[in-house]
């Protein structure tokens, strides 16, 4: 999908039933007044032959084809026939209506489903990179509140924006056939109503696009400042994040308020110019109001009620048609903001090929090289080489900014690399789906993530897995003997971030949820940091019974040493590519690190 049209387009049928249904209501809506004016007509003259005008004789004679009902009182009969009639018309036009509302629900609702489905998938196809530069903030404010104010716009267009034009041309039209003198005053009128809407209008939509820019900031300052609420406090900074926050809200405030007050013009302009057109249409007529007989007055007199009746209608439907004119507003600037999400392409490369099931080394780095962004005279990673085959262990080792969690980045595919190579199963990961190269490996970071609802929950994330295997995966990670101290077991709460457990036992159910993914590659990005070190010994030595291919990146040379391969990493080059043994009596930095980590403790 690459734009909020075809979302409408699918639903083309549904809109242009909706509309249709709208448009029959409507019929009902402007016949209504006609027959009011034929009941008044038919008591005056008696007879529909005598009725001088020809659309108020037809529809006198279509009331006097049902008889007369009361035999001593005609006047009655007609007033009762006509009544009935136009209740029936109301009541098969509120049905109709109903019908057209639900269909323009179901619609919207559907629409904007559609729009949000795509934008969620769209968005997590794309790499960090193109997330990073539209904002995660922004992506978010997009995907809640963009993609409501598209299924308020598309509620109200079907429900109103075909019927409204119906409405005021239909009345306008039917108001020529009554009296051509009312209908060239009401061919003024409607113009100027429409004048001031779009000029009003015109002033708001710019004011609509800096509205919701507001919103992007204020949910970028508020997940901030939730994720930072412990510095906060701890700075004792409360009052100063109260003050910002009341910036940015003052500000939505005062851009929300000013819009409104340019609204709000819309209505007494719209409802002053139609009573100075009742006036003027008044004057006018003054003359043969009173200085005709009493037939042309009467008959004058129900073209007027019918006339108002038409006035009413389109001043109502031009109050309505002003509503739903500010909604589209603002569903045409959430629909520019979506599409400009929806036209960033991925800097992802996917091929199709399937996985190899004959192959030397199951991961290899060939002389990669890595930039972010445009700092290509910076790389974060420099000729990164190296083989794995399955079932080894490779340990990951340097300073902070060495590019150790970048490896883990472009494996799991989240960036794009330009420079060199990296071959999963002999087959570049260029050449694999993206979703085929994420199904070969689990990942666990230090940042533990974990999703308001259960435990099973947590482990399973909507998979049917069997409680024994999900057991085996807690005991491997040395979570079963906490976890099984609940009374509720399995089904225990896990409260939104997994703020109920303490950062070791997040890091275990995050382990054993990877284990659960049974993927042969299983990548521990300082996964065990909050562990103490016999906890993290033995999820190692139950990790090895499990023949898994192992990425462990660590800053402690304990969680490393009985891998098979540690790479050391300085500035983003490898230093030193050996097993511990050999890193001891080679490598300066790891000795540097295994100095300070060990033999130092040991002295102690």
């Amino acid at each position: 999908m690459k734009s909020v049209g075809q979302s409408y387009r699918k639903y083309w049928l549904s809109i242009i039933l909706g509309a249709f249904s709208k448009l029959v209501g409507a019929l009902f809506d402007l016949l209504i007044p006609l027959f009011m004016k034929a009941v008044i007509d038919l008591n005056q003259y008696g007879d529909p032959n005598l009725i001088p005008q020809s659309i108020s004789k037809n529809i006198a004679t279509f009331i006097r084809s049902f008889g007369v009902w009361i035999k001593d009182n005609v006047a009655l009969s007609d007033a009762l026939v006509g009544g009935t009639i136009i209740i029936c018309m109301g009541v098969i036009g509120f049905i109709i209506t109903m019908i057209g509302q639900y269909i323009a629900a179901d619609t919207a609702v559907k629409v904007s489903n559609d729009i949000r489905g795509n934008l969620y998938t769209h968005i997590l196809s794309l790499s960090k990179k193109e997330r990073e530069e539209i904002g995660e903030h922004k992506l978010l404010t997009t995907l809640n509140s963009d993609t409501y104010q598209i299924q308020q716009g598309m509620l109200l267009f079907v429900r109103l924006v075909t019927r409204a034009p119906f409405i005021i041309f239909g009345a306008l039209v039917f108001t020529f056939i009554l009296d051509y003198r009312i209908g060239i005053a009401f061919s003024v009128i409607v113009p100027l109503i429409l004048l001031i809407v779009f000029l009003v209008l015109g002033q708001s939509k710019k004011k609509y696009i800096l509205i919701q820019n507001n919103l992007d900031e204020i949910s970028s300052y508020t997940s901030d400042t939730l994720l930072g609420e412990r510095v906060i406090k701890a700075s004792n900074k409360i009052n100063e994040s109260n003050e910002e926050f009341s910036k940015y809200t003052s500000s939505y405030y005062g851009k929300s308020k000013r819009v409104n007050y340019i609204n709000a013009f819309i209505n007494p302009l719209t409802f002053a110019v139609t009573s100075l057109v009742i006036i003027i249409i008044l004057f006018v007529l003054k003359n043969n109001l009173f200085n005709s007989d009493s037939n042309e007055q009467i008959l004058l007199i129900s073209t007027l009620i019918a006339c108002i009746a038409y006035l009413a209608q389109i001043f109502f439907t031009t109050v309505q048609l002003t509503t739903v004119l500010i909604d589209l507003t603002k569903a045409s600037i959430a629909r520019r903001r979506i599409n400009e999400v929806f036209i960033v392409n991925s800097s992802l490369r996917s091929g199709e090929a399937a996985i190899s099931e004959v192959y030397e080394y199951i991961l290899e780095f060939d002389h990669l090289s890595f930039s972010y962004g445009d700092k290509q005279d910076t790389p974060t990673l420099k000729d990164i080489s190296f083989k794995l085959k399955k079932g080894e262990s490779l340990g990951i080792i340097g300073g902070t900014g060495s590019g150790k969690s970048t490896i883990v980045s472009l494996l799991e595919r989240y960036y794009e690399y330009k420079d060199g190579d990296i071959y999963l199963k002999g087959k570049s990961l260029h050449d694999y789906p993206l979703s085929i190269v994420r199904n070969q490996m689990s990942v666990v970071l230090q940042k533990s993530s974990l999703f308001k609802g259960s435990i099973k929950d947590n482990l399973c994330l909507g998979k049917d897995i069997a409680e024994e295997d999900i057991i085996k995966a807690l005991k491997d990670a040395e979570a079963y003997e906490f976890i099984k101290a609940y009374d509720d077991f399995l089904l225990h709460e896990v409260k939104e971030n997994g703020s109920n457990f303490s950062g070791g036992q997040r890091q275990r159910l995050c382990i054993a949820r990877a284990l659960l993914n049974n993927k042969e590659i299983l990548i521990l990005d300082d996964a065990t940091s909050a562990l103490d070190l016999l906890t993290e010994s033995k999820i190692k030595a139950n990790l090895k019974k499990r023949n898994l291919t192992e990425i462990i990146i660590s800053q402690r040379v304990s969680s490393l040493m009985s891998c098979d391969k540690i790479m050391v990493l300085s500035k983003g080059e490898v230093v030193s590519f050996a097993n511990h043994e050999t890193l001891l009596k080679e490598s300066k930095i790891y000795q540097e690190i295994y100095n300070s980590q060990i033999k130092e403790k040991d002295d102690e």
